[in-house]
């Protein structure tokens, strides 16, 4: 995947010792203090859930960056949030995010020949992506919060909203529903698990061959469990249409009209909105 493991490695080592602070010293980088709320999320703010399942609270905490320069007008390319004492973190994570976003658009060439699309055709959308890196930690059981009517799940039932999700993960604890039941997916050294998202399978509707986004939770174990997951979205204004000669037949075509960009799919599906002249 191209992603060596000194790099992987790094980027690991440097997100456990960020979480390993106390709390106070993190939450000078609160996400609350960004606009894209980007940095910090802590445990008992529970502001990045999955998806709320009735009656739990995802025990996690996090720490998001994204993209920042860009030539267009998306909104949701912006500053991050770093330490300002020292560079240790952002010289770690930044490589590690330049490296997985390289290998997203080498799967996204392979998404693209396997639904019978033109090789360059998700590569040409993904010049300025829309791409975001969560760093987690999820808490071990012992760790878990008793005093409260709620229980506490790594994360809920969910699908991605977005293109393609590449995660690195230090420990099982995903899991993945297929065939009717969950499957822990395996936790192997160096490696990246590929998620489908809803907006790959959105695509491949009008396509001659359908793809599905993969629902999947998280459960906590006895130890701690951290994660390095980059979610790959196309640029904002990027085109969702998909010429005729490559549209099945069976397919009801979708008014081109329902999403004006990838960026205004994504908008929609996290509930955000966005007003320009185009609007």
């Amino acid at each position: 995947h191209g992603v060596s493991d000194a790099v992987m490695q790094n980027a690991f080592d440097a997100i456990k010792k960020f979480f390993a602070q106390p709390t106070e010293e993190k939450r000078r980088l609160d996400a609350t203090q960004s606009p894209l709320y980007r940095g910090y999320n802590a445990i008992e703010d529970g502001k990045h859930n999955c998806k709320r399942t009735e009656g739990y609270r995802d025990a996690k905490e996090s720490f998001v960056i994204g993209m920042t320069e860009q030539h267009g007008s998306s909104p949701m390319h912006g500053a991050n949030q770093w330490p300002e004492e020292n560079d240790e973190l952002k010289s770690a994570i930044e490589p590690y995010f330049e490296a997985v976003r390289k290998s997203a658009r080498a799967v996204a060439r392979g998404l693209a020949m396997a639904i019978d699309l033109p090789e360059n055709y998700f590569l040409e959308r993904l010049r300025e992506p829309v791409a975001q890196m969560v760093m987690l930690r999820y808490q071990a059981l012992h760790e878990v919060a008793t005093n409260s009517e709620d229980k506490w799940l790594g994360c809920g039932p969910h699908t991605d909203c977005g293109f393609l999700t590449l995660l690195a993960q230090d420990s099982q604890g995903l899991d993945v529903f297929t065939g009717g039941e969950w499957v822990c997916a395996p936790s192997k050294p160096g490696h990246l698990l590929v998620n489908l998202g809803d907006m790959a399978a959105y695509w491949s509707e009008k396509a001659s061959v359908k793809l599905k986004s993969t629902l999947h939770r998280v459960t906590n174990g006895p130890h701690a469990r951290h994660s390095l997951v980059v979610f790959m979205n196309p640029d904002f204004e990027a085109s969702m249409d998909i010429p005729d000669e490559h549209a099945g037949d069976s397919v009801e075509r979708k008014s081109s009209g329902e999403y004006r960009s990838a960026g205004h799919y994504l908008l929609s599906r996290l509930g955000l909105m966005w007003l320009d002249d185009k609007s």
